[in-house]
């Protein structure tokens, strides 16, 4: 800084300033944090396994030399190339913008072409990029990442990129202990991990009622039963009994016979001439057929998937504050958000409503080595809080874009949360299956013993308190930016 009173001297500014004696060598990562972490972390040891210099404030420097703690002057003096990773944080976040105008000050100033690489990660759309890189070539990872990677090894290579002796998989090996095993370290453990997985117990027996009249009368006369059934030739398959059965349907049956369950699940029925394989397959449909009839019942919507199968969800509305709650810990009660509201975030960055997300599950009945239902995990959207959308690209692409933070304990607990409250917070669910004849379900799910642990990062889970929101991004113009 000049003394008071004291004139500056003149500068004359090159065109070009020379750069620094040392080579550049650095792959700079320039991201969002922490919405872009994951990604920069594992391109950055995919980077250095393959032999570079990389920079990333998530793995500091991989593979190179110690003396780079200055960002500025990595960029500035050390930088062989900078990785600007374009999402809609990045495009906005202070610091990956300043980022990215040091970089572009310092390709001025050297006279760098080709400095910035811009990263297109997902389906955030070109136009929305900054203008100052928006003509820049662009590497593609939205595709797959793999292929992104594969792409941009080709872009470095060609381009000669610096390789650095320090870099490869022994490097990464060693800042994964240094780092990622200080978070995440594997222990000795008994931990007792929830599954997706619900006990049941079957019904006693299973009943075969032969129909007096031809097989195709038999499926027009099946369908007022109101209880899970098969059908087999002239031979109505169901848990109900014959007394049951002519209540509803009349006397059209000439007899009855029964099978033990479990023995038919596990050896079929000889005297009817069904094998093992069919036997578990017929099992499984009524068991899905009660589970469906009960969801039905419950006033519950449904969404009807590729392979056939039914997610069910709660209708927007139908829960105070839209909320499940369930049993966290012995004695506390907690929830998850079970239905939430979705907005859509258009080209300019405006958030617009956009219907509802709705956490569905779907069963699959499985019997061997033991019964049991198992639930998987769905997120359905709706524009009114009841009717699916009917789109299935749509649905995907919301599906993958809104629900991406969503780790283990938001999945784990809306499972919980879900069970809890359509048992009505009693220990199990009772499909109905005929007269007295039920199936109950295990409320709770079975747990499994671990014999490790592992200490998890200290991410932060959604909070829960107020409705959440989800935000998808708008798609438009990118179909239009890949034509041009």
């Amino acid at each position: 800084m000049s003394d008071i009173g004291e004139l500056p001297k003149p500068v004359s500014k090159p065109a070009a300033v020379v750069a620094p004696s040392r080579v550049r060598s650095i792959i700079f990562i320039s991201h969002a944090t922490p919405q872009d972490n994951v990604f920069a972390e594992w391109l950055a040891t995919q980077l250095a396994i393959a032999g570079y210099e990389v920079w990333c404030d998530v793995t500091a420097l991989l593979g190179g030399e110690a003396w780079w703690d200055d960002i500025d002057e990595a960029i500035d003096a050390g930088a062989f190339r900078v990785l600007f990773v374009s999402t809609l944080e990045g495009n906005r976040k202070p610091g990956t913008l300043r980022e990215l105008r040091l970089a572009l000050d310092t390709r001025e100033k050297y006279q760098l072409g080709d400095f910035v690489i811009p990263l297109k990660i997902d389906d955030f759309p070109f136009q929305s990029m900054q203008p100052s890189i928006q003509d820049l070539n662009c590497v593609r990872f939205d595709e797959t990442w793999a292929h992104g990677l594969s792409r941009l090894l080709k872009l470095l290579e060609r381009e000669g990129a610096p390789k650095s002796a320090a870099a490869g998989p022994a490097c990464v090996a060693d800042w994964y202990r240094r780092s990622i095993d200080y978070k995440r370290r594997i222990v000795v453990s008994r931990e007792r991990c929830q599954s997706n997985w619900f006990s049941f117990k079957l019904p006693d027996r299973l009943y075969f009622h032969k129909f007096r009249g031809p097989s195709d009368a038999l499926t027009g006369t099946a369908g007022a039963l109101g209880y899970p059934y098969k059908i087999l030739g002239q031979i109505l398959v169901t848990f109900a009994s014959r007394a049951v059965v002519e209540d509803r349907l009349g006397p059209h049956f000439s007899e009855t016979l029964d099978c033990p369950s479990t023995s038919f699940a596990n050896d079929g029925f000889e005297t009817l001439s069904v094998a093992a394989f069919d036997a578990a397959n017929i099992l499984s449909d009524l068991i899905r057929q009660a589970w469906e009839r009960t969801m039905e019942t419950r006033g519950f919507a449904f969404h009807t998937m590729a392979n056939g199968q039914k997610a069910w969800f709660f209708k927007a509305g139908v829960l105070d504050k839209n909320r499940g709650y369930y049993e966290s810990t012995p004695g506390k009660r907690s929830f998850r958000q079970v239905v939430g509201t979705k907005s859509r975030r258009t080209i300019d960055g405006t958030r617009v409503p956009d219907g509802y997300w709705h956490y569905a599950v779907s069963a699959w009945p499985q019997l061997s080595p033991f019964p049991r239902l198992v639930l998987k995990h769905h997120v359905i959207f709706t524009d009114d809080g009841i009717t699916p959308w009917s789109a299935a690209d749509r649905m995907h692409k919301a599906r993958r874009s809104v629900c991406k933070n969503w780790w283990n304990a938001e999945w784990r607990d809306r499972l919980r949360a879900f069970m809890t409250t359509l048992c009505e917070s009693q220990a199990s669910l009772s499909l109905d299956v005929g007269g007295d004849c039920c199936i109950d379900v295990e409320a709770a799910s079975m747990q499994i013993t671990s014999p490790w642990t592992y200490y998890d990062d200290e991410r932060e889970g959604l909070d829960e308190n107020a409705e959440i929101e989800l935000v998808e991004d708008d798609e438009e113009g990118d179909a239009d930016e890949e034509k041009a």
